[in-house]
C-alpha cells in the first residue's frame, strides 16, 4: 500500500486513470443493475408482425409472444401451413380474463420476395388493427443453401439475396416509411387537447441474422453474403432511427412513437429446413462446424425475448456465439462491458480459429481433390 501511494504520488496521472476505469465501471454496472429490473419490451396488447412464422423460429418467437399478450400476424407463402400455425398460436395466447381487450391473430400469404408484397402487407394489418400501425416487426424468413462459393449456381446466390437480405429489407423499408411519419388521428389521440405529446409504446424492428455474419465459414457461401448485408442494414438503421427519435424531442413534425432496431445472430436451429440443410452441406462444412450444437427454436426465441426485454440491440443465444459475435463485431453498437468483454476474447480466438480452419480446408484438398466440395456426405 506504501508503495502504491508514493507511485501515486510521483506520477499522479496513473491514479486519476485507475479512478477513471473504476468510475467508468463502476457506473456500467450500475446501470446494469438497474436497467435489469426494466422491461424494454412489453408487448402485451401490441401488434406483432412475423415474417416465417409458419415454423421454426418465426412460429417459436410468435406463439411466445401471444404467450405474453401480444396480438400476432404471422406471413408465409403456405396456406396450409399457415393455418396450422395460426391455431398453434391462438392455443398459447392469454386467457381472456387475463386482457383488457380480446387477442387478435391473422394469418397472410404472400411472397417476400417481391417488392410489392411488404407495402401490401403493412397496409392490410394496419386496415385490421383498426387503423392502427403494427407496434414489432420480426423478420425471420429465408433459407439456407450451403454449398462452396463455385459450386452453386447463380440463380442459388441471387435466390439468397431475395430470400435472405431483400425479404427483411423490403419489410424494414414498408414500415419505417409508416413509422416515421406522423399520424394525425395518433397525434389527435396522444395531445388530449393539450398540445403535448404522450409517448406511444416504442416500436421494434427485430432482424433474425446469423453468426456466420461475423465468421463465415467455408460452404457457406451462398448464405453468407446476406446475412453479411442484413447485418450492415441494421447497424446502418440503428443510428438512422435516432434521427426519428431526436425529432421527437423538437417541436417539428415526428414519429408517433420511438422506434428500436434489433438483431439476432443464432448459430444451428432444428428447424423442418434443417435437414434439407445438412443434406446439402459439403461434409468439409460439416467438420468445420463440428463445435455447433444445433438449437431448439423455442429456446432461440426465448433468449431473443429475454434479451429484447433487457434492451439488447445485438442478440447471441450460446457460448460459441458470444465468441463470434466478439470477434467479428466491427463497427456495430457495444451495449457495454459485457459486449467489451465478448470483443476482447473474442478477437483472442479468432487468432486461432481462422487459421485452423484454413490449414483444415488445405488439408481436405490435399486428401480428397478438387472435387470434394460438393454436398452430402463423401466416403
Amino acid at each position: 500500500m506504501t508503495d502504491f501511494r508514493l507511485l501515486a504520488l510521483r506520477h499522479p496521472y496513473i491514479l486519476y486513470t485507475i479512478s477513471f476505469v473504476i468510475i467508468i465501471l463502476t457506473r456500467y454496472i450500475v446501470q446494469m443493475l438497474w436497467s435489469s429490473r426494466k422491461n424494454k419490451f412489453p408487448v402485451a396488447g401490441l401488434t406483432a408482425i412475423v415474417t416465417g412464422g409458419s415454423q421454426g423460429l418465426g412460429l417459436s418467437l410468435a406463439t411466445q409472444l401471444a404467450a405474453k399478450g401480444a396480438n400476432v400476424v404471422i406471413v408465409a407463402q403456405d396456406t396450409v401451413k399457415l393455418r396450422k400455425a395460426q391455431a398453434e398460436i391462438e392455443a398459447a395466447g392469454v386467457k381472456p380474463s387475463d386482457m383488457e381487450q380480446k387477442q387478435r391473430f391473422l394469418n397472410l400469404s404472400y411472397d417476400l420476395r417481391n417488392p410489392e408484397s411488404a407495402k401490401k402487407i403493412v397496409e392490410r394489418v394496419t386496415s385490421w388493427n383498426d387503423g392502427r400501425a403494427p407496434d414489432l416487426l420480426f423478420c425471420c424468413a429465408g433459407n439456407c443453401h450451403p454449398s462452396f462459393f463455385a459450386d452453386a449456381s447463380l440463380d442459388t446466390h441471387r435466390g439468397q439475396m431475395d430470400t435472405i437480405y431483400w425479404s427483411s429489407m423490403y419489410m424494414a423499408h414498408a414500415i419505417l416509411n409508416l413509422w416515421k411519419e406522423p399520424s394525425s388521428s395518433d397525434n389527435d389521440r396522444n395531445n388530449n387537447g393539450t398540445g403535448k405529446k404522450i409517448a406511444l409504446p416504442t416500436r421494434h424492428i427485430v432482424f433474425t441474422c446469423s453468426t456466420l455474419a461475423f465468421l463465415p465459414v467455408a460452404g457457406y457461401s451462398p448464405y453468407s453474403p446476406a446475412k453479411a448485408a442484413m447485418r450492415a442494414m441494421a447497424d446502418g438503421l440503428n443510428q438512422e432511427v435516432a434521427v426519428y427519435n431526436g425529432s421527437r424531442q423538437g417541436k417539428g413534425p415526428s414519429p408517433d412513437a420511438d422506434i428500436n432496431v434489433h438483431i439476432v445472430f443464432p448459430m444451428g436451429i432444428i428447424s423442418p429446413g434443417f435437414e434439407n440443410e445438412n443434406r446439402l452441406k459439403p461434409e468439409l462444412t460439416r467438420k468445420l462446424e463440428e463445435d455447433d450444437t444445433p438449437q431448439q427454436p423455442d429456446d432461440v426465441a426465448k433468449i431473443t425475448l429475454k434479451r429484447l426485454e433487457a434492451g439488447d440491440y445485438i442478440i447471441t443465444t450460446s457460448f460459441v456465439g458470444h465468441l463470434m459475435r466478439g470477434a467479428g463485431m466491427g463497427g456495430s453498437l457495444r451495449g457495454g462491458v459485457v459486449d467489451v468483454f465478448w470483443n476482447w476474447l473474442g478477437s483472442i480466438v479468432v487468432l486461432f480459429v481462422v487459421p485452423d480452419f484454413i490449414n483444415k480446408c488445405r488439408a481436405w484438398g490435399k486428401q480428397r481433390g478438387v472435387h470434394s466440395t460438393t454436398g452430402g456426405k463423401t466416403d
